[in-house]
C-alpha cells in the first residue's frame, strides 16, 4: 500500500511541495494523552511530514547532482530538444519508526530537471513495482501536464493529476500492469483528458 504520493520541486534552495495525495492513515501522536487532536492539527502534522520527506529527497538529489556534476539545465535542455523523458535520478531510503511516521516507511523517488516525484510506501511493499508505477506516472504527467518543463502546472491542474493517479494508483494500491492494461489505461486517459 502506498501511504502518499508527492510532486515537488528540486530547485537549489528551499523545496516546495506542489501536489500531494495521502492514501493511508497514520497515527498523530500527541504529548498529552487527555487532549484530543482536532482535524486542523492533524492536517498541519501531515503537511509537516510530507514536507519533511520532500526535503529529504531534495537534499539527496542535490548531493547526487553535486557528485555527478549534472545540472538542472542539462535535464531541461534534454526535455525541450528531444521531447523525451530525460535520464532520471532514482533513489530509495527508509524512514524509521517515529521519524516522522508512527511505523517504518520506504521512500522511492525519481528526480529530473527541477521536479521530484516521490512515493511513500509501507515497508513490506514491492519496491520494483513502485518504481515501475512511478515511471508510468511521470510519463503521463509529462504527456498531459508537461511537469518537467513547468512544474507549477501540477498545482494549477490538480484535477488532471488526480485523474492520472486514480487510473495508475487506485486507492493507493500498487497494481501490476502488463502492456495490454497500460494501453487500455492510455485510451481511457486520452478520452478523459479531451473532455
Amino acid at each position: 500500500m502506498v501511504y502518499a504520493f508527492i510532486l515537488h520541486t528540486l530547485f537549489p534552495g528551499q523545496c516546495k511541495v506542489l501536489f500531494n495525495q495521502i492514501y493511508g492513515s497514520d497515527e498523530i501522536i500527541k504529548d498529552d494523552d487527555d487532549q484530543s487532536v482536532d482535524e486542523l492539527e492533524k492536517r498541519q502534522e501531515r503537511k509537516k511530514r510530507i514536507q519533511f520527506v520532500a526535503s529529504q529527497v531534495h537534499s539527496e538529489n542535490q548531493f547526487r547532482r553535486s557528485v555527478t556534476n549534472r545540472t538542472i539545465e542539462d535535464d531541461i535542455q534534454a526535455v525541450n530538444q528531444e521531447d523525451q523523458l530525460p535520464e532520471f535520478e532514482l533513489g530509495f531510503f527508509r524512514l524509521k519508526e517515529g521519524q516522522p511516521f508512527a511505523d517504518d516507511k520506504v521512500v522511492v523517488w525519481f528526480g529530473a530537471g527541477n521536479t521530484g516525484f516521490t512515493l511513500i510506501l509501507q515497508k513490506e511493499e514491492n519496491r520494483i513495482l513502485a518504481e515501475n508505477v512511478l515511471k508510468l506516472l511521470i510519463r503521463y504527467f509529462q504527456e498531459y501536464l508537461r511537469v518537467l518543463n513547468q512544474p507549477a502546472e501540477a498545482a494549477l491542474k490538480a484535477d488532471r493529476v488526480c485523474l492520472i493517479l486514480h487510473k495508475l494508483l487506485p486507492d493507493g494500491a500498487l497494481v501490476f500492469m502488463n502492456h495490454r492494461v497500460i494501453r487500455a489505461i492510455e485510451r481511457e486517459l486520452e478520452i478523459l483528458m479531451k473532455s
